[in-house]
């Protein structure tokens, strides 16, 4: 006779959605709490799993026929009170295909033409698209004419004599090329010998990185790195302090990809390990006998991973995050660790450019990028790049990493645009994240948006001990849900079952709550909708998941529940 159950009623209740995603393990071998696929959902805490919003209008067009290959952000300060903060003068720098580069205050969104309209200042080389934009310094209090703040822009230069690429100095108004009288703020006002200024160099590497590091400019090219005399961003000359080394041995397999300052070092962060250089010394007395001479420490920190796209590392604080060929690592306390095992069936499935074509197409392949952001008061790490879902799906999806303290979490965010490029702006310890879609300039997550598709899937739950081999009536969902901005919500979906001889399948589920005020709206004293529904099933089978999806704009899920009763052993 089959052992039977005594039929107690069970509750199975996910509230921890800080658990967060989980794409390495099968789905019925996942954690209770953890999810199988989240979705532009945002887990603030216990019981409070947020909907992402959507970007903000386009804030930028490229001219016709024109695409957005890089772009960066920072604060010069040439526009903005002394004694004030952006709005306006926070910019992002746009590097164009046709090797111009447009200047986007991220506020008034006006548009000034790096160096005028159609002055060409990088060189774009498909599909690396090498190119990197450093704040020098912003413009500080006291600042005469001429002694400002500005930004430096460096892209390779051609190798047979052309007219674009090395190091630009740009304050926001003029632009100094290479071989230019270089600006006051990028020499501290010094000069080669009374009335003979300082000129823009000519001739460094690459370039395909910069850093600003103990006050001098180091730049990377493929396996060289140069590096500027002390407070002269244009002096480049062994005399005065500065300098380049090439790299020797075989732990650079065959390029560096960028360079990164923090908690006092330069990490040289290459295709497939990470060096460090601290220590940086300048002795001599400046004479002909005793001239300017610069010591420096580099060694080695990890010689097996690496960055592996010609992209900016990711920055959370003073820890950096890296795309590789084996997965996402972070770099903490001068030692790595893979952060994105949890992502795994997705990053397997990246697809990056491999030739120029693949770059060049419509629409173009892309390198992954990474972007800190500060969503709902938490800082996150996108990761943006085109993968295959779970749905058999090949599109562009960010990979958000949550580094809570001792309980780090993954989950997935879209934007309904394929965003080819991301990156961010920091002012008050508050990051914005931006992105393109190669034409089109947004900030992300900007507003609650009805068009962005919100998806949850739960494990595949089947008990514990016997109960996970015992076959289970399956007979309500009940979904605890507010609304948050008036306009309703609904959500659709399914309950899927398998497994003890019976057939499998999935019974429809939805929960709405109707069009309605909220406080904040003009509605004084009106609650936030909230509602707690059942929804009735007659399912059957060892393990049931819930999958569900919304277009509503804007929603926090408190909890989700599926109440069973145990009914008999299989195979008893």
């Amino acid at each position: 006779m089959p052992i039977q159950s005594a039929n107690p009623p069970q509750l199975h209740t996910w509230e921890n959605w800080t658990a967060g995603l989980n794409q390495q393990a099968g789905r019925g071998a996942i954690g209770d709490d953890e999810q199988w696929w989240n979705e532009n959902l945002f887990a603030i805490g216990s019981g409070n799993l947020r909907s992402c919003w959507g970007p903000s209008p386009a804030i930028y067009t490229a001219p016709a026929g024109i695409r957005i290959l890089r772009m960066f952000f920072g604060f010069i300060g040439d526009i903005t009170p002394q004694n004030g903060a952006p709005p306006p003068g926070a910019y992002g720098w746009m590097f164009l295909s046709d090797g111009t580069i447009d200047q986007v205050d991220l506020d008034t969104h006006d548009v000034v033409h790096v160096g005028g309209s159609g002055h060409q200042v990088w060189n774009p080389i498909a599909p690396q698209y090498w190119a990197s934009a450093k704040v020098w310094r912003p413009r500080f209090i006291g600042a005469v004419s001429g002694q400002g703040g500005g930004v430096l822009f460096g892209s390779p230069e051609p190798a047979l004599g052309g007219t674009v690429g090395g190091l630009y100095a740009w304050d926001g108004a003029t632009l100094s090329s290479p071989g230019d009288p270089a600006p006051d703020w990028l020499t501290d006002a010094l000069e080669v010998s009374p009335g003979v200024p300082f000129t823009m160099p000519i001739g460094l590497p690459g370039i395909y990185a910069m850093e600003v590091y103990n006050s001098r400019l180091f730049v990377a090219g493929k396996d060289v790195i140069s590096f500027s005399a002390p407070s002269n961003g244009a002096d480049f000359s062994t005399t005065d302090g500065g300098g380049s080394f090439g790299y020797f041995g075989d732990k650079l397999t065959y390029s560096y990809m960028d360079l990164a300052a923090s908690a006092g070092y330069l990490f040289v962060y290459g295709d497939s390990s990470i060096d460090m250089i601290n220590q940086v010394q300048l002795i001599g007395s400046g004479t002909p006998e005793a001239p300017f001479t610069t010591n420096l420490s580099y060694t080695n920190v990890d010689p097996q991973v690496g960055q592996r796209f010609p992209r900016p590392v990711g920055r959370i604080g003073r820890y950096m995050q890296m795309f590789n060929g084996a997965g996402i690592f972070e770099l903490r306390g001068g030692e790595t660790r893979e952060i994105g095992q949890k992502t795994t069936n997705i990053f397997d499935t990246l697809v990056i450019p491999k030739t120029a074509a693949d770059a060049t197409a419509t629409p173009p392949l892309y390198y992954p990028t990474m972007a800190p952001a500060t969503m709902f008061g938490f800082r996150v790490l996108l990761c943006n790049g085109r993968f295959t879902d779970i749905y058999g799906q090949t599109r562009n999806l960010l990979l958000m990493w949550h580094p809570r303290q001792g309980a780090e979490f993954w989950s997935i965010a879209t934007q309904g645009v394929q965003l080819t490029h991301i990156g961010s702006y920091e002012q008050d310890s508050v990051i914005r994240p931006y992105g393109t879609d190669s034409t089109n300039l947004f900030q992300l997550f900007a507003q609650p948006d009805p068009a962005i598709l919100k998806i949850l899937s739960t494990k595949f739950i089947r008990g514990q001990g016997l109960d996970q081999l015992t076959v289970k009536n399956w007979k309500r969902v009940f979904l605890d849900f507010a609304d948050n901005d008036g306009r309703g919500v609904n959500f659709i979906g399914g309950f899927s079952t398998r497994g003890g001889g019976i057939p499998g399948g999935t019974q429809e589920v939805s929960f709405n709550i109707a069009t309605a005020p909220v406080l904040g709206t003009g509605v004084s004293n009106t609650p936030r909708p909230t509602s707690s529904e059942p929804y009735p099933i007659q399912a059957s089978g060892i393990s049931g998941a819930i999958d569900m999806q919304s277009l509503s704009p804007d929603f926090t899920i408190e909890r989700l529940h599926v109440m069973l009763e145990s009914r008999v052993l299989w195979g008893a």
